[in-house]
């Protein structure tokens, strides 16, 4: 098998009009941290035995980076890269840049667009929903998605 790519979009976090100051600094909830641990447990036997966790610099997505680091004991990255409203190009170039198995823990509508970018799905047809987990894969030279998962469907 060749390099998987997951894409993760940060837990639950403040609400933006609950966050007064630099919303890069918007914290996770402590019932989004305790849900994204449920949920990461779950899909524990879907996620490789190595990867590197690249997330962005923003507090609510490196929380949950800290948290998939810590379950799985990947190395963490930060890449600023990959911060709210960053571009498709971006996102690419940090999977060129890092060898392996990568998670990368962001922010939407930038993973949508990005995975877009990738296998052509249009981002109106999924449902990037606050933790969930979109895995994508390279074969025969095109990227596909393989699965999306997301905390409500383990929660149902």
């Amino acid at each position: 098998m060749g390099k998987r790519v997951f894409l993760v979009r940060h837990a639950k976090a403040l609400k933006r009009q609950e966050w007064k100051g630099d919303d890069c600094k918007r914290p996770l909830t402590k019932e989004g941290k305790e849900e994204f641990k449920e949920f990461l447990n779950w899909l524990k036997p879907v996620f490789p035995k190595k990867a590197k966790v690249i997330s962005s610099p923003c507090e609510r997505a490196l929380e949950t980076a800290k948290i998939i680091s810590a379950l799985f004991g990947y190395n963490l990255k930060v890449e600023d890269s990959l911060m709210p409203d960053s571009e498709p190009e971006e996102y690419e170039e940090v999977v060129k840049k890092y060898r392996g198995n990568l998670i990368l823990v962001g922010h939407e509508p930038d993973l949508s667009l990005f995975l877009n970018y990738l296998t052509c799905i249009s981002p109106a047809k999924l449902a990037f929903k606050k933790g969930a987990v979109a895995e994508i894969r390279k074969s025969k030279g095109k990227w596909k998605l393989f699965a999306l998962y997301t905390p409500s469907s383990l929660l149902r």
